[in-house]
């Protein structure tokens, strides 16, 4: 994924003021853009990869949310819908750029 000059300039000013940001706030990228507002989520114990938000907020597969305290990049691989409690939520799968190798050899997860 080409990230857009003008997304990257704007990550930069996210990872330097990350201090001041709230835990659990990401920056979505789609297509190599930036696009507002941020997404508030928390990665889950319970399930390893993964994000929670709540479903009133809009995630794609193929997105990516950055989390600036710590620069890592979630690339969004699978989405499935909640309800629990009479609440909606998202739980997001992701994987980092280094589970797939850019060259597209596989390796074999045991799971």
């Amino acid at each position: 994924m080409e990230i857009d000059v003008n997304a990257n300039l704007i990550l930069m000013q996210y990872f330097e003021n990350a201090a001041d940001l709230k835990p659990g706030e990401f920056v979505l990228l789609r297509e190599g853009r930036v696009i507002d507002p941020l997404i508030h989520g928390k990665f889950t114990k319970e399930h390893p990869s993964t994000i929670r938000i709540s479903d009133n907020q809009e995630v794609l597969e193929g997105d990516v949310l950055v989390y600036p305290k710590t620069h890592q990049f979630c690339f969004i691989d699978d989405i499935r819908h909640y309800f629990s409690e009479g609440e909606g939520y998202y739980l997001l799968h992701y994987h980092t750029r280094a589970m797939f190798p850019p060259h597209g050899h596989c390796h074999h997860h045991r799971d």
